[in-house]
């Protein structure tokens, strides 16, 4: 099962959404690459059960900033927005998304800045065999 993985290189997907925290599961993983996708969110505390993780890229997963009318490309009302993570549709149906520290209400207008944040989970260098971070 996937509990034997060694290698998950998903680089260049157009993934886009958290790191589950199921990766943890994953306890034979030696190399995630999650690299040049549309993540967002933080990076979960799970990653560090990954003890024999010795590869893991996670650049290139910001974007720029971009606004949207609330209710027509959002589906919501800024009014009506109480935190949490925003998907927004752009004119060509490409579906954008961000953690609410990526989101910002000017008027009737969301502006998502997609992107993984914080920092590396504490206890991170208790990882024996990481080479490339």
């Amino acid at each position: 099962g996937l509990s034997s993985m060694k290698d998950l290189l998903l680089s260049y997907n157009y993934f886009s959404g958290a790191i589950p925290n199921k990766i943890r599961s994953l306890v034979r993983l030696e190399k995630l690459h999650l690299d040049h996708n549309s993540l967002y969110g933080t990076i979960p505390d799970d990653v560090l059960s990954l003890v024999r993780l010795r590869e893991l890229k996670l650049s290139h997963n910001g974007h720029e900033r971009k606004c949207f009318f609330g209710h027509t490309q959002c589906g919501l009302l800024t009014n009506d927005y109480q935190g949490g993570d925003v998907c927004c549709w752009d004119y060509n149906g490409k579906q954008i998304c961000s953690d609410e520290a990526g989101v910002e209400t000017e008027n009737n207008d969301f502006c998502l800045t997609p992107a993984l944040r914080g920092t590396i989970p504490v206890g991170f260098g208790n990882t024996p065999y990481l080479e490339v971070l």
